[in-house]
Protein backbone atom coordinates (compact mmCIF):
# COMPACT_ATOMS: atom_id res chain seq x y z
CA UNK A 1 0.00 0.00 0.00
CA UNK A 2 2.72 2.49 0.96
CA UNK A 3 5.28 1.37 -1.59
CA UNK A 4 4.05 3.62 -4.39
CA UNK A 5 3.78 6.84 -2.30
CA UNK A 6 7.15 6.13 -0.68
CA UNK A 7 8.79 5.62 -4.07
CA UNK A 8 7.14 8.80 -5.37
CA UNK A 9 8.48 10.81 -2.41
CA UNK A 10 11.97 9.40 -3.00
CA UNK A 11 11.75 10.50 -6.63
CA UNK A 12 10.53 13.98 -5.64
CA UNK A 13 13.39 14.38 -3.15
CA UNK A 14 15.90 13.31 -5.80
CA UNK A 15 14.46 15.84 -8.27
CA UNK A 16 14.56 18.62 -5.66
CA UNK A 17 18.18 17.82 -4.82
CA UNK A 18 19.09 17.89 -8.51
CA UNK A 19 17.50 21.32 -8.95
CA UNK A 20 19.15 22.66 -5.78
CA UNK A 21 22.52 21.41 -7.03
CA UNK A 22 21.89 23.27 -10.27
CA UNK A 23 21.29 26.47 -8.27
CA UNK A 24 24.39 25.98 -6.13
CA UNK A 25 26.62 25.35 -9.12
CA UNK A 26 29.36 27.93 -9.46
CA UNK A 27 28.52 28.84 -13.03
CA UNK A 28 26.40 31.91 -13.74
CA UNK A 29 22.64 31.44 -14.08
CA UNK A 30 20.43 34.26 -15.36
CA UNK A 31 17.83 35.48 -12.88
CA UNK A 32 14.99 34.19 -15.07
CA UNK A 33 16.50 30.69 -15.01
CA UNK A 34 16.91 30.88 -11.22
CA UNK A 35 13.26 31.88 -10.85
CA UNK A 36 12.16 28.93 -13.01
CA UNK A 37 14.21 26.54 -10.87
CA UNK A 38 12.79 28.00 -7.64
CA UNK A 39 9.25 27.67 -9.02
CA UNK A 40 9.88 24.05 -9.98
CA UNK A 41 11.31 23.27 -6.51
CA UNK A 42 8.25 24.86 -4.89
CA UNK A 43 5.93 22.82 -7.13
CA UNK A 44 7.73 19.59 -6.22
CA UNK A 45 7.67 20.40 -2.48
CA UNK A 46 3.96 21.20 -2.66
CA UNK A 47 3.32 17.88 -4.40
CA UNK A 48 5.36 16.07 -1.74
CA UNK A 49 3.41 17.78 1.07
CA UNK A 50 0.12 16.88 -0.58
CA UNK A 51 1.20 13.25 -0.96
CA UNK A 52 2.35 13.07 2.67
CA UNK A 53 -0.94 14.53 3.93
CA UNK A 54 -2.90 12.04 1.83
CA UNK A 55 -0.98 9.00 3.09
CA UNK A 56 -0.49 10.06 6.73
CA UNK A 57 -2.62 8.20 9.27
CA UNK A 58 -4.91 10.38 11.35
Amino acid sequence: MFTAPFERIKLLVKNIQTLEDKLMNTRFLPMSEQQKIHAEIKKLRDEMDKLERRTRKS
